[in-house]
C-alpha cells in the first residue's frame, strides 16, 4: 500500500475519486466498479494499485491523519500557551473549532475527507474498518481529554465533552450547504463572519452543564 506521499497520479485519482463517493453515499453505497466507473481506471488497476474495497477504505480515511493531527494539536498548544493561567472550557473549545474550520475551508478535499470523517462515527458494526483512524487520533483525542480536565472536568465529563464538540463540529461542517439551501441564504455559513464564534459559544455554553 502506497504512502500518501508517494502516490503516482494514477493513485491520486483513484483515492480522491474514492474518497469523494464513499464520503457523499458511505461505505456501503460504494464498491469498486463505481469508483472505476467515476474515475475512467480498471477495476484491475484499482485492485492493483489499493487491493480490495475495505484496504481502499482505510486508505482513504487514513492519508490525511498526519496533517490533521498536526492542525489540531497546534491549534490547541497554541490557545493554551497564550494564556496566562489554566485554561477555560471556551479557549479549549476554541482551538478544536478553529482548526477544524481551518481545514473545512481548504477547497474540497478537505470537505469530503471531513464528510467521510463523520460518516465513519456510524460504522459501529465495523470495528475493524475504523480500528486504525481511532489508533491514529488517540493523540488529539488525550489532548484534548486533558485540557477538559485542566478546566476542572472529571475524566468521565472530559471524555463527553470531547464527543460532543467532535458531533456537533463535525455536523456542522459537512452541513453548511445544506443550511444554506434550506433557509434560502438567510443562513450561510460560508460568508458568515461570525459563524465559528457563534459556533464556539454554543458549544462551550453546553459543556458548561457538566461543571455543575
Amino acid at each position: 500500500m502506497p504512502t500518501e506521499p508517494e502516490l503516482s497520479d494514477t493513485q491520486k485519482n483513484i483515492i480522491n475519486e474514492a474518497e469523494k463517493l464513499f464520503a457523499n453515499r458511505g461505505y456501503y453505497g460504494v464498491s469498486l466498479r463505481d469508483i472505476s466507473g467515476s474515475c475512467g481506471i480498471s477495476l484491475n488497476l484499482i485492485r492493483y494499485h489499493f487491493g480490495s474495497k475495505d484496504d481502499l477504505f482505510r486508505f482513504a480515511i487514513l492519508r490525511r491523519t498526519k496533517t490533521m493531527n498536526r492542525i489540531m494539536l497546534a491549534s490547541l498548544n497554541k490557545k493554551i500557551h497564550d494564556l496566562q493561567s489554566a485554561p477555560s472550557i471556551y479557549s479549549v473549545v476554541s482551538a478544536y473549532v478553529t482548526a477544524f474550520d481551518v481545514l473545512n475551508s481548504k477547497k474540497h478535499k478537505w470537505r469530503n475527507y471531513l464528510k467521510l470523517l463523520v460518516h465513519c462515527d456510524s460504522l459501529t458494526d465495523k470495528p475493524e474498518l475504523i480500528k486504525g483512524l481511532r489508533e491514529a487520533y488517540q493523540t488529539v483525542f488525550e489532548s484534548y481529554v486533558s485540557a477538559f480536565e485542566s478546566c476542572g472536568l472529571n475524566k468521565k465529563n472530559a471524555n463527553l465533552a470531547v464527543y460532543f464538540m467532535h458531533t456537533v463540529v463535525g455536523q456542522s461542517a459537512v452541513e453548511v450547504y445544506s443550511i444554506s439551501h434550506l433557509s434560502n441564504n438567510v443562513c450561510d455559513p460560508n460568508n458568515d463572519p461570525t459563524h465559528t464564534e457563534q459556533k464556539i459559544r454554543f458549544i462551550a455554553n453546553g459543556l458548561l452543564t457538566l461543571t455543575n
